[in-house]
């Protein structure tokens, strides 16, 4: 078990590891390509599309749920698109935070405002969470999980307020009146 010498380490200087194993400038990639390339690239991405029935169907949300009054196509656009979001959060069992900042769905007056429409119809909620390199803020969030299952205390406050109300949860039979009941 002999030991090999090793060879004397070549030291390379600065300029010839740069040389060596630094990034290859492509000769076809020019400053006016480029400057096309990222011309070509979308802002914002198309927005969803939808036929007459589902435009008036959401116009009808809007109006209807959310309480909205003027209701134009770039609204339209934008709330499809928020709502989307919503419907792939649901299938993947996720959540959205809905941020005016980004692009993705609309302009951000657009998006303020409906985001202001569904914290009041009880759509989103808003939070406080961490929102990376230290900033913590209001973001406004929807949760799947948050909507879609309700409770023991849901279900008796309901029932007790139909009570309250006079209004039998269970029907009588026609051959009872409200009296003859012991309860």
């Amino acid at each position: 078990m002999g030991v090999t010498p090793s060879a004397p380490a070549v030291r390379l200087s600065r300029e010839e590891v740069a040389a060596k194993y630094g990034p290859k400038v492509d000769q076809n990639w020019t400053p006016e390509i480029e400057e096309a390339f990222f011309q070509s690239l979308p802002t914002t991405p198309p927005p969803v599309r939808m036929s007459p029935a589902k435009r008036h169907l959401l116009r009808e949300f809007a109006c209807a749920t959310l309480g909205a009054k003027r209701v134009s196509e770039k609204y339209l656009d934008t709330l499809g698109s928020v709502l989307h979001s919503f419907a792939v959060a649901d299938r993947a069992g996720g959540e959205v935070v809905l941020s005016q900042r980004s692009a993705q769905h609309g302009e951000p007056q657009t998006i303020r405002t409906i985001q202001g429409q569904m914290v009041d119809a009880g759509l989103l909620v808003k939070e406080v969470r961490s929102q990376g390199h230290g900033f913590v803020g209001s973001v406004f969030v929807y949760s799947p999980r948050r909507h879609s299952k309700a409770t023991w205390d849901d279900l008796n406050a309901a029932c007790r307020a139909a009570e309250q109300d006079g209004v039998s949860l269970w029907p009588l039979p026609a051959n009872i009146r409200p009296g003859d009941v012991p309860y």
